[in-house]
């Protein structure tokens, strides 16, 4: 038996030294390695997100609902067979800490070239932040940021990057898409606000770079967003299309600026693409699905994305879209079109260029992985543009693998670094407290509270935080939501009252679909029903001698609707944000009672305009 073996074998392979001798089965070998490499490459330059996966049949009547914590079976079979290069994991992937570290080290097991899959998550602060506040303090944000940086300058933003590297290292996260650079020059940008540090290029570029090398130092990749900057647009790309008007020079003074700066810096491994229309940069047009000529978004701009991006300003990290399924791209775009426009344009990594929810979407990938294999050997996608770009994943990934390997922390080691980062998320929200007029000396000598809430949550949240300085004094809270009105006041009565705005968006779920899903994420009363109620009650509040505040929980950019209305105006830049709130005030309310009761003062400085 062993003989008959060795002889077919012998056999076998005479016959194939004999083909391969021949010049046509030599190039037809060749060709398959090629193309073996090409798909490698390609799978490579693509990011997927798994937040839901049934393994039955789902449509669009029906959805899948079933939430991805645990690597699904057929999820590791195909990242390892398709030879995907990273995943994005969203607030539904991270429950807790144990949990998030089996789910990554799952992840990282499907790796088949020696070098780590890329891991990422958006952890910015604020309104942006993926992981349960009870494994990483959410801390109030990029705009919080800015109002401290007149007393602190960058001193804060190097604390938060270097804390958050510190837990996502931990968790086996690592890339970071934060910071962003954008310039917030529209008061009514609904997606930007207070993500952005600020309006001044100059302060967004200092503060910027300082979160970024905050968190490379630690370990984890940061990304520049959203170039070429997405701070003066009134439309949310997870809904639509904006446009920026700029001239080419407000471009390159405003928008343009912090980017360059953070660039020269070497600060961060990977810039981030906006969903954008940029006439100023690139006034070319492209086809859409429909037949529509349009202005290029950014994402699919070569010149913004190779001629502005990587020549102009000289960045040779990774250029990884935003994400694919947003409305600005897929309204306009099939995903086939996204992903070879992105990658034309210059783009590395096409970032969630198709949900998997099924198996059946499995198969939609497989397709969309032979389609672009196809338009590479038809000299549609340029090979050697295509190596340089897998090149540069590749970069990014041995400076991943290249990082010092992280202990696990005990339970008494974790405990202590949670509390070093709770008493950092206080200190930033007291630092950024901001005073725009006032006396609030009056205050601490409340005869009783009564606070008018935009919801019930907040109503808790804030009633807690005084309740804990001035336990002997009453409290009410009226939830904007109802009917009720202020009683009559007692005398030496404080009204605060609060609002948010914007309205919360896809920005807070990570993508339209959830935002859609999730009803309770659905602001209960608009920016503009939320303001009214407001002056109403406050005005009446006056009229009986109270003393009136009014507290801008997000966007500080309707504090001056409230001129000469109120006696106290103040600005927090952020307020706590939990799909699933916990017992605790949060840092945000503790450091306006603590303000109260003069335990601190407000020194923080608005970071924007205000009219």
């Amino acid at each position: 038996m062993q003989s008959r073996g060795f002889s077919r074998l012998a056999l076998y392979g005479l016959l194939l030294l004999l083909l391969i001798g021949t010049s046509g089965a030599w190039l037809w070998y060749q060709q398959v390695q090629q193309q073996k490499q090409i798909r490698f490459w390609l799978g490579q330059k693509l990011m997927l997100d798994l937040r839901h996966f049934c393994t039955g049949e789902v449509t669009v009547e029906q959805p899948c609902q079933q939430v991805v914590t645990k690597l699904p079976a057929l999820w590791q079979q195909k990242l390892q067979e398709l030879q995907i290069g990273g995943v994005v994991l969203f607030a539904v992937n991270l429950q807790e800490s144990e949990q998030i570290r089996h789910l990554t080290a799952a992840l990282q097991q499907t790796s088949t070239d020696s070098l780590p899959l890329l891991i990422a998550t958006d952890q910015e602060g604020g309104r942006v932040a993926r992981l349960p506040e009870s494994v990483l303090p959410a801390f109030p944000g990029a705009m919080a940021l800015g109002a401290t940086y007149a007393k602190h300058q960058q001193h804060f933003a190097s604390a938060q990057g270097t804390a958050q590297a510190q837990t996502l290292r931990q968790l086996g996260i690592n890339i970071n898409f934060s910071p962003s650079l954008d310039v917030n020059s529209d008061p009514a940008n609904p997606v930007i606000g207070v993500r952005a540090f600020g309006d001044d290029p100059q302060q967004v570029a200092a503060l910027g770079v300082a979160l970024a090398r905050g968190l490379q130092q630690g370990g984890v990749a940061a990304t520049l967003k959203h170039f070429p900057g997405h701070g003066d647009t009134a439309t949310d790309s997870h809904t639509g299309l904006p446009q920026v008007d700029h001239v080419r020079a407000v471009a390159e003074t405003i928008d343009l600026e912090p980017f360059r700066q953070a660039v020269q810096a070497g600060s961060a491994r990977l810039v981030m693409t906006a969903h954008i229309q940029y006439p100023a940069l690139d006034d070319s047009q492209i086809q859409t699905q429909h037949g529509e000529w349009i202005a290029p978004p950014a994402t699919l701009s070569n010149t913004i994305l190779t001629g502005v991006l990587r020549e102009q300003l000289e960045f040779d990290g990774v250029v990884i879209t935003d994400a694919l399924n947003m409305q600005a791209i897929s309204d306009a775009f099939t995903p086939l079109q996204a992903v070879k426009h992105s990658f034309a344009a210059g783009a590395d990594i096409a970032l969630m260029p198709l949900e998997i929810q099924s198996p059946a979407d499995f198969a939609r990938l497989e397709q969309l992985l032979d389609q672009l294999v196809a338009a590479v050997q038809s000299g549609e996608l340029d090979v050697q543009a295509l190596e340089q770009s897998y090149l540069r994943i590749r970069d990014l990934k041995l400076w991943l693998a290249q990082q010092p390997k992280t202990e696990a922390l005990n339970s008494d080691e974790s405990k202590a670094l949670y509390q070093r980062q709770q008493q950092l998320d206080f200190e930033i929200a007291a630092n950024a407290l901001t005073l725009l007029d006032g006396d609030l000396s009056a205050i601490a000598k409340a005869k009783a509270w009564y606070l008018l809430m935009p919801d019930a949550d907040k109503c808790r949240r804030f009633s807690l935080a005084l309740q804990t300085e001035f336990p002997a004094v009453p409290l009410q809270c009226l939830d904007l939501r109802s009917d009720n009105s202020l009683p009559q006041l007692a005398p030496g009565a404080v009204v605060i009252g609060a609002y948010v705005a914007p309205e919360q968006s896809a920005v807070e779920a990570g993508v339209l679909a959830d935002l859609r899903q999730d009803t309770a994420l659905l602001a209960p009363l608009s920016v503009g029903q939320q303001l009214t109620k407001l002056q109403q009650q406050l005005a009446v509040a006056r009229s009986q001698q109270a003393i009136t505040v009014v507290v801008a929980l997000r966007s500080p950019y309707q504090l001056p609707q409230f001129a000469g209305k109120v006696d106290i105006r103040l600005a927090t830049y952020g307020y706590p944000f939990s799909l699933k709130p916990d017992q605790e005030a949060g840092a945000v309310f503790v450091a306006l009672a603590q303000l109260f009761a003069g335990k601190t003062t407000a020194t923080g400085a608005l970071p924007v305009h205000l009219d």
